[in-house]
């Protein structure tokens, strides 16, 4: 049995049968969040726990703005959706990030860089800390500025791997954002075990850099084709197998297949 992140819990799943049992919820669920955390989790036991009691917990609603105008923390998110939206003169980039993410980790490097507005796509826990602090801690330890070196290098590998896949057909294209938001961002599901909710078709579009009417065209498609059913901001999966092996994609190592059900 392996853990998994769903929601602002943590699950048992089965990698043979599929099934995702109940786990844990509240003040545990936190701390197992914080452990299996691979940012917190490559500093260590004690300095992840020194580093972790600087920093204040976050519980944010859908819609909630985390950065932006409205101050300069960097937030390390437990568990979540989060819309990131970057602009350099007339262009502009959207990210959309789950657990695992360190949001505002490339300023901590470049005091010029101005903070991306980021805004929560459904409930979202993270541990946020004031950018100045954290750049002074990472200026006097060489540990946590590798750990940040290596989350900024790992952001601009997915946005390679996940973002600008130009070559590739729409639904293709949609369909391996899928399987990235499922392996970041899933919320249970009763249906199939888990599920991606929270972007609307106009953020999906926005972080594909198509427009709407291709994300409508795209989904059609992975309907017509048994691999995805929508509801309003919810896309459930019967086989992320399969949904991988269109979006042309590896499948992650955690992946719900079939008809599971959380038991």
């Amino acid at each position: 049995m392996q853990s998994m992140v769903l929601g602002n819990s943590i699950y048992t799943f089965d990698e043979g049968t599929g099934l995702v049992g109940h786990g844990l919820s509240g003040s545990r669920a936190v701390s197992a969040l914080i452990n299996l955390n691979p940012f917190l989790a490559a500093l260590g036991p004690s300095m992840r726990h020194d580093f972790v009691t600087l920093m204040s917990t976050r519980s944010n609603i859908r819609g909630a703005q985390l950065r932006g105008s409205n101050g300069m923390a960097v937030h390390i998110v437990l568990s979540g959706c989060v819309y990131e939206e970057s602009t350099f003169g007339e262009n502009t980039t959207v990210r959309i990030h789950g657990t695992g993410a360190v949001l505002g980790v490339a300023e901590v490097f470049d005091e010029d860089l101005l903070a991306p507005t980021t805004r929560c796509l459904n409930n979202t826990l993270t541990l946020a800390l004031p950018l100045s602090r954290m750049r002074a801690l990472a200026e006097g330890n060489g540990s946590l500025a590798t750990a940040l070196g290596r989350v900024l290098a790992e952001q601009l590998v997915t946005g390679e791997r996940v973002y600008n896949r130009h070559a590739l057909s729409p639904e293709s294209r949609l369909a391996g954002l899928f399987v990235y938001l499922l392996d970041r961002c899933a919320v249970p599901c009763s249906e199939y075990g888990r599920m991606v909710d929270g972007p609307s078709q106009t953020d999906l579009a926005a972080a594909l850099s198509v427009s709407r009417a291709t994300i409508e065209n795209a989904l059609k498609v992975l309907r017509a084709n048994g691999l995805v059913s929508t509801g309003y901001r919810q896309y459930r999966f019967p086989d992320e197998r399969r949904l991988a092996v269109f979006g042309r994609v590896r499948t992650p190592s955690q992946t719900v297949t079939g008809a599971a059900e959380v038991q």
